[in-house]
């Protein structure tokens, strides 16, 4: 093939000589012989590019990642945070234009740590369900094609039975039933085939997808891995839609046979030996939710037992200066731990997985609960106060108040937006300027915690003692409620949508199944728990951060 030809040094085809390539650069995507190595190091315009062997290239040329605009033709060189795209500088002013300055940035920026983002997580995820979709799908077709095998090896057997007993009169109407059996059997045989083809040929494809994906996670840039997560992204929706399309469609087939009732007593009266029937019902297969940003598919079926979840202690350590119960903690991307103290010392403090002070982080008053915005960025809500704020953790100059219309509990963040438990007015959902973009109306009369997922809201109420489930719009999908449960408070959800919450006054530590129809106890006050409030899961690190007791925080690895 050519692309496995050697690989000739730009620089050096510039000036017309020919000199195979050693190292590729991935920002100029050239080729470059050991000399020119050197002096493209040297500039102070392409001293920080990264270069790999060109072993490591082969492993990626072949993936389709398009660093270039299709409508302008120009270089992706800026991101667009609001939509969510690459754009080049033409894109700025002809479809941009509301933007604001903040929400586009350079591609560089955006690409940081590209391999360790949620989108690439979220793709290899996707791809994997979609792959175990594809096989529980064709498992189901290769049972169907199974199961008319053998529905026509019984009628098929019914047949004989009967004809054993019949004279040479029903020899004709016999052949005519056999050939209406095979015809129908192969018409069955031909339609499960056809799909299983089909579902087996978008498999490879996927396959494909998968494969391109994890080297590119393996050996791109950054940059190439940011604009191939979303363009994969693309792809595999198109597979995920055609999956759903054909699943659609998809029957079950079974066929039967009927043997007249007359025909031992009235041969010379029957006109036919039986009919072949082809039953056929809708199939009744779940596939998983394969979410993708651009197209919100939903096919739920979560696969982990919560019964088999297991935690692991990995480090405990106690609060600097504090003798209450912590009321908010979360994990950063990181590892940076932040904890809200309000009943304590009333501060914001960030700790190291290790259990090491870091340091105060100023507030304005007593922080009560928080969430994640991103790496840089938390949002704080202070329980007395009717507004929260928006602070960079690594700047903490740069920090944004929004104003609330009543006293705000509980504090989650998703998609760009806020989901705040206002007293009094219910769920509030509102941009990160503070803008309101909806209002979900439920019964905030006590102190309430939340979370949420893209998908779901989850959120604890102490005076029904009750744990809610609903959709992003506030259409109920379920409530738990069990005695093992007394008070609960802080929530926190994992990738399967299982729900850990902790009961204040159950002095436990409970997982609830991602439809609300089970649960179990992790952790009670035999493992030391007392009083406890907050909790948070980090899906990336699979990590339980608890506060278990006045002052004292523990670290769980869960399995």
């Amino acid at each position: 093939m050519a692309s496995k030809l050697n690989i000739s040094c730009g620089s050096c085809g510039y000036e017309d000589i020919s000199k195979n390539a050693k190292k590729w650069c991935t920002i100029c995507e050239e080729g470059f012989c050991g000399e020119c190595e050197k002096y493209h190091r040297s500039m102070k315009v392409s001293r920080d590019h990264i270069m790999i062997s060109i072993d490591d290239y082969r492993q990626i040329e072949d993936i389709p990642v398009n660093l270039n605009c299709e409508m302008h033709g120009k270089k992706l060189d800026l991101y667009c945070k609001k939509h969510d795209i690459a754009v080049c500088v033409v894109c700025i002013p002809s479809d941009h234009k509301s933007c604001a300055s903040s929400d586009v940035i350079s591609i560089d920026e955006a690409s940081k740590n590209a391999k360790q983002s949620s989108a690439l997580l979220d793709l290899e995820g996707t791809i994997s369900i979609t792959l175990d979709n594809f096989k529980q799908c064709i498992n189901d077709r290769e049972g169907a094609l199974k199961n008319v095998d053998k529905d026509e090896q019984t009628i098929h057997k019914t047949i004989t039975d009967t004809r054993k007993n019949l004279n040479k009169y029903l020899d004709e109407l016999e052949r005519k039933l056999l050939l209406d059996l095979k015809s129908k059997h192969e018409n069955c045989k031909s339609k499960i085939m056809k799909i299983l083809n089909q579902l087996k040929q978008m498999e490879k494809e996927v396959e494909n997808l998968k494969e391109q994906t994890l080297q590119m996670k393996h050996f791109a840039s950054d940059l190439q891995v940011f604009v191939g997560t979303r363009q994969s992204n693309q792809s595999v929706s198109k597979q995920v839609e055609s999956l759903k399309e054909e699943i659609r469609v998809c029957t079950k087939s079974r066929m039967e046979i009927e043997i007249h009732h007359m025909i031992c007593s009235l041969m010379k009266e029957v006109k036919q030996f039986g009919e072949i029937k082809v039953i056929e019902t809708m199939t009744n297969l779940q596939l998983k939710d394969a979410k993708i940003d651009q197209a919100q598919i939903q096919i739920h079926e979560f696969s982990q037992n919560i019964h088999n979840v297991d935690m692991q202690l990995k480090q405990m350590f106690d609060i600097k200066g504090s003798e209450e119960p912590i009321t908010g903690c979360i994990v950063l991307p990181d590892d940076r731990i932040i904890i809200a103290d309000y009943y304590g010392c009333g501060k914001l403090l960030e700790y190291n997985t290790n259990g090491k002070h870091i340091r105060d982080i100023p507030v304005s008053n007593k922080p009560y609960s928080l969430t994640s915005v991103d790496t840089d960025c938390i949002a704080v809500t202070y329980r007395d106060s009717k507004y929260l704020e928006i602070i960079n953790t690594k700047n903490t100059s740069e920090r944004k108040k929004v104003q609330c219309s009543s006293i705000c509990w509980g504090i989650s963040y998703q998609d760009q937006k806020l989901y705040v438990l206002v007293f009094e007015q219910g769920i509030v959902v509102m941009d990160l300027h503070g803008k309101t973009l909806n209002t979900i109306d439920i019964n905030v009369s006590q102190v309430c915690h939340i979370t949420t997922t893209s998908e779901r809201i989850y959120y604890t109420d102490q005076n029904s003692n009750t744990v809610h489930c609903c959709s992003m719009t506030g259409q109920e999908i379920w409530v738990f409620k069990d005695q093992s449960i007394s008070k609960p408070r802080g929530i926190s959800v994992d990738s399967n949508q299982d729900v850990f919450v902790v009961g204040g006054w159950s002095n436990n530590l409970t997982v609830i199944q991602h439809d609300g129809k089970d649960s179990k106890v992790l952790l009670t006050d035999r493992d030391g728990l007392n009083n406890p409030i907050a909790v948070n899961y980090n899906n990336k690190k699979k990590i339980v951060c608890l506060c278990y007791k006045k002052r004292s925080v523990a670290l769980y690895q869960v399995s």
